[in-house]
């Protein structure tokens, strides 16, 4: 979170030329938001044995749609550009992967394992620059940060550490005004975020933990359509 307040500060410190303009051309605005979003992923499971070696490789992909609302506050500086933060109150879950881990030596059923992801308290800071010769039409630019909690049920009773991840985000825009300082807005927006890795949280590999696992995932994209509603004062 603090590198993300970080590129906040010096947007709004890099748009000195825009406030130079005078406090009176500084407009708040407030707004709710209704996002419809995909997101996709590639994950890489190396899976350790009882005695430490490695045992095997598992190669996944994942997709999953989510619909969900956020909140935004920005500051407009002049006609062209607005800085803002946009916050999801709510979390939202991936599907949940069941799958078999452990030992069948001796003919032992390993039992099934199950594990998902929590995103939660996803924030991203933007710059909304607004292309004066196309009416409404504006493009916006921000960096996301999200953390992501490890759901899991394991035969083992092992448990994977929760993460965080961050990212850049891209899209284009329309914004309509209707009166009194309301106005309706449509987008479309894609992210990009950093790979992640967790371990099952073993340090010394046995027959009772079933060894070190480890995950990685990568490749993860995002895409959403939003519909917002906004106050400027």
């Amino acid at each position: 979170m603090k590198k993300l307040l970080l590129v906040a500060v010096f947007a709004i410190f890099s748009a000195s030329s825009a406030i130079s303009a005078g406090l009176s051309d500084i407009k708040p605005t407030i707004g709710v938001s209704y996002n419809n979003a995909g997101f996709v992923g590639e994950a890489n499971e190396q899976v350790g044995s009882d005695t430490g070696t490695h045992q095997s490789t598992r190669d996944a992909e994942g997709a999953f749609a989510e619909t969900y609302a956020s909140v935004f506050v920005e500051l407009g500086f002049g006609d062209v550009l607005s800085i803002g933060i946009d916050y999801v109150p709510s979390s939202f879950d991936t599907p949940t992967n069941t799958s078999r881990e452990g030992t069948t030596k001796g003919g032992t059923d390993p039992g099934k394992s199950s594990v998902s992801a929590t995103f939660e308290d996803l924030t991203t800071a933007y710059a909304k620059i607004n292309i004066l010769p196309l009416g409404g039409t504006y493009l916006k630019l921000g960096f996301s940060q999200v953390d992501v909690i490890i759901n899991e049920t394991m035969a083992s009773g092992n448990t994977y550490g929760d993460v965080n991840t961050q990212g850049y985000t891209a899209g284009i825009g329309y914004a309509h005004e209707i009166d009194n300082g309301f106005g309706i807005r449509a987008e479309v927006t894609a992210s990009q975020f950093d790979d992640v890795r967790t371990t099952n949280g073993v340090t010394t590999a046995s027959v009772a933990n079933g060894g070190k696992n480890t995950v990685q995932v990568e490749s993860m994209w995002g895409a959403k359509g939003t519909i917002s509603l906004v106050k400027s004062f």
